[in-house]
């Protein structure tokens, strides 16, 4: 082979291995070309959702603003009581503010729920009561006041001893509200 020879088949093979490396390079690109499109298709689906949850969001806000004005207002009445002891020094307090002093019986029981984890506990406080028609009756708006939460499970009101009095059998069902629950479901979400 001659040197003009040998010096095409080295130029040749330049040139082939140019345009092999410049191949590979145009695949490249044109991959980092459909990789980029298909990452900004993405991005635009992406802020879609993130618009459409953003929305959603703002509707359930606006849709349980009265609820959650609503739980605000009770959430100092839930606090107060917590505890089974506290039940009963609101029921009794409100004895003794009151002045009812002829207290026929009183029981309280604490019933689980395992159901229920925002109310895990209920007391039910039965009482038995015999006093003035006035000082009775005034002690249940007392403890309506006390203890707002609670509920009237049984009243029966019958005659005292004499006719100035008023004998009430009442069982209250007070319920132990545990917040930090609530609280930590709102957080997971």
């Amino acid at each position: 082979m001659n040197p003009k020879q040998l010096a095409c088949v080295v130029l040749l093979m330049f040139v082939g291995a140019m345009t092999y490396f410049a191949q590979i390079a145009h695949q490249k690109v044109v991959v980092m070309k459909k990789s980029a499109a298909s990452a900004e298709q993405d991005a635009i689906a992406a802020e879609g959702s993130r618009q459409t949850a953003e929305i959603a969001t703002a509707r359930i806000k606006a849709e349980t603003e009265d609820l959650r004005r609503f739980l605000k207002t009770w959430v100092p009445y839930v606090d107060k009581s917590q505890t089974e002891q506290e039940v009963e020094s609101a029921i009794e307090f409100s004895l003794r503010d009151r002045g009812i002093t002829l207290v026929r019986s009183r029981k309280t029981e604490v019933k689980n729920s395992r159901d229920n984890v925002t109310i895990p506990k209920t007391v039910l406080a039965t009482i038995v009561i015999e006093d003035e028609y006035a000082k009775v009756l005034n002690w249940m708006g007392d403890v309506e006041k006390r203890l707002p939460l609670a509920r009237i499970t049984a009243c029966r009101i019958t005659g005292g001893s004499t006719a100035r009095q008023l004998r009430l059998d009442i069982s209250l069902e007070a319920p132990l509200i545990n917040l930090a629950v609530e609280a930590s479901k709102k957080k997971k979400t």
